[in-house]
């Protein structure tokens, strides 16, 4: 268990990037110019409460952190909060992470990862990149097994389905195809760059037949101590120790809090 306090902000250097670390008795937040990462710490429960990299800023030097470097970046949270909260092994979190864009007039677009992604690729995002569970197991294991099953059964796919204002480019590959595995493979061989604008008007609707009408908006749980770990060479800010160092100059723009899980395409 490490010695220093644990209410400090510090800069924290890795091998992928300087990060501003703020720790509170109940707070934890990793980013650069802007936070990025902010894990609650209640009484009995851990939350990842925030990750956001679509305005940038996450990291001091001004290093883009992107696919791969969020999750480190995540992992780095993790990180230290098992460091100085070795008891916290689980953090929750509502997984509504998304890909969003701005059309016509400035409207806000967005499609749920919990079912857009899953519908993509299987598996939610936080599945597939931090083994992340529903917190009943009973229910995960049921949702796991409708989507092995819903995927490549035939009779989960109707012969007619509506694919609103993208009926022109996606109903040749729904007819062409036998299973949703199969016409959401060719979605991706085709439209891989768009395929998230193009099935704002029905995923949802597509997972109820998939799933064959379960439910899957569930809390979700991260076992981190079986994530990653990443070390720090720590530097600069303060912490509440009544012992003296001296002062170093470190500035930082000042934190707004904002609200739960928004993801954009940049993730």
């Amino acid at each position: 268990m490490a010695t220093e306090s644990n209410t400090f902000t510090k800069v924290c250097t890795t091998d992928f990037g300087r990060f501003k670390v703020k720790l509170e008795p109940t707070n934890l937040f990793v980013g650069g110019s802007n936070y990025c990462v902010n894990i609650m710490m209640e009484r009995n429960k851990t939350t990842l409460n925030w990750l956001s990299t679509s305005k940038g800023g996450c990291e001091l030097d001004g290093k883009m952190i992107r696919k791969e470097e969020t999750i480190k970046m995540v992992d780095l949270a993790f990180s230290i909060l098992r460091r100085y909260h070795p008891e916290r092994t689980i953090v929750t979190l509502l997984d509504d992470s998304g890909y969003s864009w701005t059309g016509p007039r400035q409207r806000v677009f967005k499609v749920n990862f919990l079912k857009g992604y899953l519908l993509m690729y299987q598996k939610t995002w936080y599945e597939e990149k931090f083994n992340a569970k529903m917190e009943n197991d009973d229910i995960h294991s049921m949702y796991r097994k409708e989507v092995e099953i819903g995927f490549d059964d035939p009779a989960r796919k109707p012969e007619i389905f509506s694919f609103g204002s993208e009926k022109e480019k996606l109903e040749p590959l729904y007819r062409d195809s036998r299973t949703w595995r199969e016409f959401i493979t060719k979605i991706k061989k085709q439209y891989d760059n768009e395929k998230y604008k193009l099935m704002i008007d029905w995923y949802r609707q597509a997972i109820y037949y998939i799933m064959n009408g379960m439910e899957i908006n569930q809390n979700w749980k991260i076992d981190i101590s079986a994530r990653p770990e990443y070390n720090c060479t720590w530097s600069g800010g303060s912490n509440s120790s009544k012992r003296k160092t001296k002062k170093k100059n470190f500035t930082f723009s000042k934190y707004y809090p904002i609200g739960p899980f928004y993801h954009e395409k940049t993730i």
